[in-house]
């Protein structure tokens, strides 16, 4: 998998699949990229919550890479 970031996609719902799929909480994939857990749940926040800040890419394609290997 090569990063592109012209697939990015900062949409909290697509952030939550990514966590999902490779099988962590939002605490455990933030330890596994190394990003706090505050500023994870604050990517996963929805778009009309104050606390809302939209992933940068190196976390959306890290987490696509944890949920790459998780996959079957």
């Amino acid at each position: 998998m090569l990063p592109d970031a012209n697939k990015h996609n900062p949409d909290p719902a697509y952030i939550r699949t990514l966590i999902e799929q490779a099988g962590f909480s939002q605490r455990g994939a933030a330890r596994q990229i190394g990003v706090s857990e505050r500023m994870m749940r604050s990517y996963c926040a929805p778009l009309d919550v104050s606390t809302h800040s939209a992933a940068p890419y190196t976390v959306q394609f890290a987490l696509e890479c944890l949920a790459a290997v998780k996959a079957p």
